[in-house]
């Protein structure tokens, strides 16, 4: 299905904490100017914002709903590499030095973005300090989890990167709920196993035994963590694993 055109909307009231905007929302008129740029656009459930390897450059402002951020791996395999949500920027990498993108990214439900050109969106970064610093720091989150998940998948066991994952979704995306912390993204088991680097089965077989010990609790595509402390620790575990 090709994109849409869409009408602009006003900005949300809250951003979800972590993201770009939910940084700029005390910087006035840099936020302001971000919103403003580009062309508003619709995609539907699946489609693809961003594709591996294709040469451009514009950006993607996300405004409303998840996205899935995937790559082929050596072997062929597609693994997930981070969701994305309203109010964060994709395809700045491509913006900033013109090379084929890394990565692709699909809709997981309905999404709507501003496609804000490479020459508008840089031109913002040099009218706004606050802008240019806020991307930054985005891009410094986004390499510190590509550091940690590489550095999780060669050392520890998939209970601890399980774990850990957990905890940075919830250091993303995570909101009161329920007595507990709800991860804001959809995520199925196939897919938090895509995001540490496991097979499906032993990823369910963790989260049931986190769910067994009052740590989580399993819906359907959402987790909610009950004990931050449960988690905390279970992420500090080490040794050898069954997988």
């Amino acid at each position: 299905m090709p994109e849409k055109y869409i009408k602009g909307t006003d900005p949300e009231e809250h951003w979800p904490h972590g993201t770009l905007l939910a940084e700029l929302a005390g910087s006035g008129e840099a936020a302001k100017d971000l919103r403003s740029l580009g062309t508003p656009r619709a995609y539907a459930p699946g489609e693809i914002l961003l594709a591996e390897g294709r040469q451009e450059t514009f950006a993607l402002l996300l405004v409303t709903g998840v996205t899935k951020v995937t790559a082929l791996s050596e072997n062929g395999d597609t693994a997930l590499l981070a969701v994305r949500l309203g109010g964060e920027l994709v395809g700045e990498f491509a913006a900033f030095d013109n090379r084929p993108r890394s990565a692709s990214v699909t809709a997981a439900g309905a999404v709507t973005a501003q496609r804000i050109g490479q020459q508008d969106f840089l031109g913002c970064l040099d009218r706004h300090p606050a802008a240019a610093l806020a991307v930054s720091r985005m891009l410094v989150r986004k390499n510190r989890w590509s550091v940690r998940r590489r550095g999780d998948f060669g050392s520890c066991p998939v209970a601890t990167r399980v774990a850990r994952v957990l905890l940075d979704l919830v250091e993303d995306y995570g909101r009161p709920q329920g007595g507990g912390v709800l991860i804001g993204p959809r995520l199925t088991q196939a897919e938090i196993a895509g995001l540490v680097g496991a097979r499906e089965r032993r990823v369910h077989h963790v989260l049931g035994e986190l769910a067994e010990k009052g740590v989580i609790r399993v819906g359907y595509s959402r987790l909610t963590v009950l004990s931050l402390d449960g988690l905390h620790k279970a992420a500090l575990l080490t040794g050898t694993d069954d997988d």
